[in-house]
């Protein structure tokens, strides 16, 4: 089963990508600041919709760490590369904008859909974009929690969903081949095991989301949890330069507990596309042979059947040799 098989196969992915996590956070910089321009531009005309638009770059922008990964997990996989590092690049862009898409479809729905089932108008909803995430959601929730509720559920779903259909394609783009072997097919495999890979996406949302408490829990049972605490609340007194030589080792242990956590979240999905990648390539190899062991079987049934035609075809002709020198003697 594919879920089962990931979590133990994102460890493999894990450290490739843990290796070339920094360059990707280069390219990662570099559409943020594209995406950065478009939000400052969008903000003038519409603080909500610029909203919305960092929400769907963000998810966009999380298509790359996630190809790396899978092309990582296919080299492990011993799999045969069409195209280079370089280019993989216009695929995750193509694949990011169409999931940051999707993206502003599914929350530009569910805003639709809370505007016409509550009396909260577009301009007071606009307002509340100004606002801590948590005091959204209270407020959001004060007005009408069931409807709050429903369409935070259902979209989430929808999102997660839809980076779990992706995971197959992507992993095809990473090495710009499809599982049969021919050159990459924008979206081949599209949905390819979905509900094993939903849970798998579900499972990496959830770790990306609580990382940090994640790794402070992991250090307190390491038994640091404490001097990471005193640490953090020395560099929240006193938030200078100097403060950053009272900080030990716990919390830089700690820091990159919470880095290893988060590409792991990324590592799991890309192990999930990986095996659905190697699962249909399988399946594929398996049409080919039994194809071709039953063009074998053909071809050799019609070697076999050729001598007994040939002999048919001599008797034949000696007949009707026979039969013309009787018309001739008599």
């Amino acid at each position: 089963m594919t879920l089962l098989r990931a979590i133990p196969f994102s460890l493999n992915v894990l450290w490739r990508l843990a290796i070339v996590f920094p360059f990707m956070l280069i390219a990662i910089f570099v559409f943020g600041f594209i995406a950065t321009i478009f939000v400052i531009i969008m903000s003038f005309i519409s603080p909500l919709v610029a909203g919305v638009m960092i929400i769907a770059f963000a998810v966009g922008a999380s298509v790359l760490p996630v190809i790396v990964g899978a092309r990582l997990g296919l080299q492990a996989k011993q799999s045969s590369m069409r195209n280079s590092y370089f280019g993989l690049m216009l695929p995750a862009i193509g694949y990011g904008i169409f999931e940051a898409f999707c993206v502003l479809l599914i929350i530009g729905a569910g805003v639709g859909i809370y505007l016409f089932a509550t009396p909260l108008t577009l301009e007071e909803l606009t307002r509340l974009t100004d606002m801590e995430p948590e005091l959204v959601f209270a407020q959001l929730a004060s007005v009408n929690p069931v409807i709050t509720l429903s369409i935070l559920w259902v979209g989430s779903v929808l999102i997660i969903g839809l980076r779990a259909a992706l995971l197959m394609p992507l992993a095809g783009a990473s090495i710009g081949m499809d599982p049969s072997g021919r050159p990459h097919t924008p979206f081949f495999g599209f949905g390819s095991e979905f509900g094993s890979l939903l849970i798998v996406v579900a499972i990496s949302y959830i770790l990306s989301t609580f990382t940090v408490p994640i790794a402070l829990t992991v250090s307190y049972l390491a038994g640091f949890g404490d001097a990471i605490t005193d640490e953090l609340a020395q560099l929240e007194a006193r938030p200078s330069v100097g403060t950053l030589e009272l900080i030990g080792w716990e919390t830089w242990a700690f820091v990159g507990l919470c880095l290893l956590f988060y590409i792991w979240a990324f590592s799991l999905q890309s192990a999930g596309g990986v095996l659905a990648y190697m699962n249909q390539a399988e399946e594929f190899s398996d049409q080919q042979n039994a194809f071709d062991m039953s063009m074998d079987a053909h071809l050799e049934t019609m070697s076999a059947s050729k001598p007994v035609e040939k002999q048919v075809q001599s008797e034949d002709v000696m007949e009707l040799i026979r039969s013309r020198m009787q018309q001739k003697n008599r």
